[in-house]
């Protein structure tokens, strides 16, 4: 096991310094606060290029600090041309999507199906994604958490606890504004962290950085895995598929994202912050795989028996810690926790802002008073922020990955098909109600179905099934590919049950002067 004194003081009080800034952050823009569209949106005022940083760290995540170094380390480069094609989701993100969600003047990405499709499209969209973020806060406070036990000497139920209420305390206090400059901060930290390991790793490498390149070119390292075609690998070629069906969702359909495009304050910021965050997400991405491969050269020739009873997720700040000096270490790990906390917060105040305009808001409508919006929003960010380290020590307690796999399961059910409603409702004018609620029926219930037969259950009484039925990884695929089809054929053969206005609902019913400029 890793030394429980790891962490020195120095870098204890990077790492505090650090926290205290987020809370002082979240303290004084509360004061800014006097409605729920300040709390939710940010008064709609934010400049673009920091939206564009807060948006880069919230989609970068823990798992680029943690998963990509620990997977290229352990492996090769297969993910990573599936990452080099998010730019293709940003794209349609910036002519298609954000300018309708900022012309619209909406607090929430699921406002527009309701408008398109009704009530049911939005709470169906709004549902998913809460229970969703209820499970996915959890598990990433808890794997974050994870290797600052042994770090720090401290019980892990303490390290969620205190983590866990420092990132809720910053994000109830201050609402989206918070999050935004704490994500800035964030993204920062998370990028130096970064350029201060390799060249430390390539010092200590005898050859340096050419025999980097070398040795992990001669032991496939650099491999991006099998070309071929098979549904149940995960080739290059099903991996990008899948990537950019789920890229499409978090910046096309996910709240997180869309809170962002509607708090800059002119479609120029708007334009300039999404441009800045795509132009610095895959760079990122990028470079965090080629820590890892350098660290796979660096003890290929420095052997380390701690790594013997590590995952690959640990390598990564085993290394920070044994190698990177006092307070630079620390500093390092701060970047660690602010991928993290960038991650919880974002998805604390989103799922706020969602109960809050999509359910509380929608069926209350007698209520005018913004500050009964914002107080009764902060009350669900405390409820949030109780949920995700409830999730996160039910975890550590249980010792199981039940929740992890629920998670799983929950996003593929409740999200099925979500891109494509999104996509019927701007790209065609045919698709109504009736056809897109009927096709979201029958793909959700596919989708059951496709996981009950792929689990152990199914495989007993349809054996046969189970061998020809492609990985659940495809299911985000199918479903969307599916209730798209579907939903354009019902469309021909279900009559509207009235006819809708569709101003500015489509790309075709839109006015030329709202368009991108």
């Amino acid at each position: 096991m890793v030394s429980e004194h790891l962490l020195r003081w120095p870098d204890l009080v990077a790492i505090c310094i650090n926290l205290s800034a987020m809370v002082a952050i979240g303290v004084y823009t509360a004061r800014r606060n006097r409605s729920a569209d300040a709390y939710f949106l940010a008064n709609r005022s934010m400049p673009g290029w920091i939206v564009g940083f807060s948006l880069m760290a919230t989609i970068i995540s823990s798992m680029t600090f943690l998963a990509i170094p620990g997977f290229t380390f352990a492996k090769d480069w297969r993910y990573m041309p599936a990452h080099f094609f998010y730019f293709i989701p940003a794209i349609v993100a910036y002519f298609l999507f954000m300018p309708y969600f900022r012309r619209g003047h909406v607090r929430s990405a699921y406002e527009y199906l309701e408008r398109r499709f009704g009530t049911w499209a939005r709470l169906y969209a709004a549902a998913g994604f809460l229970v969703f973020q209820m499970f996915r806060t959890g598990v990433i406070l808890y794997a974050v958490c994870l290797p600052f036990g042994p770090m720090t000497g401290f019980p892990l139920e303490w390290v969620i606890l205190v983590l866990g209420i420092l990132v809720a305390t910053y994000t109830i206090l201050g609402g989206l504004e918070a999050v935004i400059y704490t994500d800035l901060l964030q993204g920062i930290a998370l990028i130096v962290g970064g350029l201060i390991c390799i060249p430390i790793a390539i010092d200590l490498i005898p050859g340096g950085l050419s025999q980097v390149f070398s040795e992990a070119i001669a032991d496939g390292k650099f491999a991006v895995g099998s070309t071929g075609w098979d549904w149940n690998e995960q080739t290059v070629w099903v991996l990008i598929i899948v990537y950019q069906f789920i890229f499409f969702q978090l910046l096309c359909t996910d709240q997180n994202a869309v809170q962002r495009y509607i708090a800059m304050k002119t479609d120029r910021d708007a334009n300039q912050g999404l441009i800045l965050s795509t132009v610095m997400t895959i760079p990122v991405w990028i470079y965090f795989a080629f820590i890892g491969t350098a660290l796979y050269v660096y003890y290929k020739h420095f052997p380390a028996a701690e790594l013997d009873s590590l995952v690959a997720e640990q390598a990564f700040p085993f290394f920070v810690l044994t190698q990177v000096p006092a307070g630079a270490a620390g500093f390092v790990l701060s970047g660690l926790l602010a991928a993290a906390m960038s991650t919880l917060d974002s998805g604390i105040n989103a799922s706020a802002a969602t109960l809050t305009n999509d359910f509380y808001r929608r069926f209350k409508k007698s209520v005018e008073d913004e500050r009964h919006y914002l107080k009764f929003g902060r009350w669900v960010s405390v409820a949030f922020g109780a949920i995700m380290i409830t999730v996160a020590l039910f975890i550590h307690f249980a010792r199981t990955q039940t929740l992890m796999d629920l998670q799983t399961l929950v996003f593929s059910i409740l999200s099925g098909g979500l891109l494509s409603i999104f996509l019927l409702g701007f790209l065609t004018e045919r698709v109504h109600s009736r056809a897109a609620l009927v096709a979201t029926i029958v793909t959700v219930a596919g989708v059951c179905f496709w996981l009950f037969a792929d689990s152990a259950a199914g495989t007993r009484l349809m054996p046969e099934l189970k061998q020809v039925l492609p990985d659940k990884f495809w299911i985000v695929v199918f479903s969307n590919i599916f209730l798209f089809g579907l939903a354009y054929l019902l469309s021909r053969c279900l009559r509207p049950r009235d006819a809708k206005n569709l101003q500015n609902l489509t790309v075709w019913t839109s006015r030329a002067d709202n368009l991108p400029g």
